[in-house]
């Protein structure tokens, strides 16, 4: 039966099997663009840029289903898979671990300029009063990015909310649309809640207040937010 050691290194050859197989099929989309017109070849550009969240989850799901497959080969193949499973288990810990490192480092790539781009009194942020306590409630944005590939005509911004102690017990991320109608929308603040609308997707969310134990922990992981 294979050692904790023998199924870290299968992990590593099944991660750069994946990797190769995704380098290949970027490697066919490129060759066949380079035949298209330049009319299709933008707006395969700007769809894959508008859709690279679903596709991102396209790729997850195919990857997990690919691990998955592996573990009812390996399930078939030994007699008792509880001990084997707990041999893979630093494999998977240690690929959990860099997946998520990665994501933060993607979902974290944006800056947000609080001194540049400061939008909390313009949406209606500030220090809000709920239950008898106050909290700072701060919007600030990352800028509108006009590149001509990577451009984007909405500006990410991230709210987080503090209390007294100037604790961070909330924090999410989202998008504004300046340029029209609806767009820009001022927070919402209710007696126990506030409403904030992210205009990429046209939809309003919601956080408690005061926030909760789960958005003390979402706040602090990037890929919640």
């Amino acid at each position: 039966m294979p050692s904790v050691r023998q199924y870290f290194y299968r992990s590593l050859k099944n991660f750069l099997l994946i990797v190769a197989l995704i380098a290949a099929l970027i490697l066919v989309c490129a060759i066949v663009d380079w035949f298209l017109s330049n009319n299709i070849h933008n707006g395969l550009v700007i769809a894959s840029l508008h859709f690279a969240g679903e596709i991102g989850i396209g790729l997850a799901i195919a990857i997990v289903l690919f691990l998955g497959c592996k573990a009812c080969l390996i399930y078939r193949a030994e007699k008792s898979f509880g001990r084997e499973l707990l041999k893979m288990t630093p494999a998977v810990v240690f690929w959990i671990c860099v997946v998520l490192y990665a994501v933060n480092l993607l979902v974290g790539g944006k800056n947000y300029d609080c001194q540049k781009y400061n939008y909390t009194n313009q949406l209606n942020g500030g220090v809000k009063d709920f239950q008898g306590r106050k909290y700072t409630i701060k919007i600030c944005g990352s800028g509108v990015n006009n590149s001509h590939f990577f451009g984007d005509s909405m500006d990410a911004v991230e709210l987080t909310i503090t209390n007294e102690q100037g604790e961070l017990l909330a924090k999410r991320h989202y998008k504004i649309f300046w340029d029209g109608q609806p767009g820009h929308e001022p927070l919402t603040i209710g007696a126990a809640s506030i409403i904030y609308q992210d205009d990429d997707k046209q939809v309003d969310h919601s956080i408690a207040m005061p926030p909760t134990v789960i958005d003390w922990v979402r706040a602090r992981i990037p890929i919640l937010n």
